[in-house]
């Protein structure tokens, strides 16, 4: 069984924020599949079983992200190797994705949760990059929680579709060919 997670923060108020780009790309994979997501209290999720595959946004906020991925994981008795984990990266270029395999946080709250709820980092990651504030006195905090720029949204379809391949890639390839092709 193989589990897909898109980090981001539930709600309306956040649905545009940089910091829910893996909710994004998560909602458009299901979406191409046919599929809608249902509610799990128990398991902190919105998510989809089909076959061997689960997707899910975890209904936690970000830095909570661990609790629910560990739910699932442990509720669907899934290896973590065989999870990915997409999320927003500031230390990308906007649009840049890179795909990485047990490696650490690099601080981003929502994968340090996921490693702590886990006790590993042996599990994929697809990074979707934002890029850095253009004010160097913002608080990086401060610009992922802000909504995508007007010229951010127009190149987010081709950016969630490059991400899809990649995710469809790592379900049908295995991670290291997926980072060959893409990084």
């Amino acid at each position: 069984m193989k589990l897909i997670v898109g980090l981001g923060n539930p709600g309306t108020k956040y649905s545009n924020n940089r910091h829910n780009f893996g909710f994004m790309v998560v909602s458009e994979f299901v979406n191409k599949l046919g599929e809608s997501f249902s509610k799990s209290a128990d398991l902190m999720c919105d998510f989809v079983k089909t076959g061997d595959l689960v997707v899910m946004k975890p209904t936690t906020f970000m830095n909570n992200s661990g609790q629910s991925v560990s739910a699932v994981v442990n509720f669907y008795k899934i290896d973590p190797k065989e999870l990915i984990v997409i999320h927003d990266d500031l230390d990308l270029e906007f649009g840049k994705i890179r795909l990485a395999f047990n490696g650490t946080s690099a601080g981003h709250n929502g994968v340090e949760s996921a490693i702590v709820g886990l006790g590993t980092v042996d599990f994929a990651r697809l990074r979707i990059g934002v890029g850095h504030p253009t004010n160097p006195q913002q608080n990086p905090a401060d610009f992922v929680l802000e909504d995508f720029s007007d010229s951010e949204k127009q190149k987010l379809p081709e950016i969630i579709a490059k991400c899809q391949e990649a995710v469809r890639s790592w379900l049908d390839d295995g991670i290291e060919a997926t980072m060959n092709r893409f990084n």
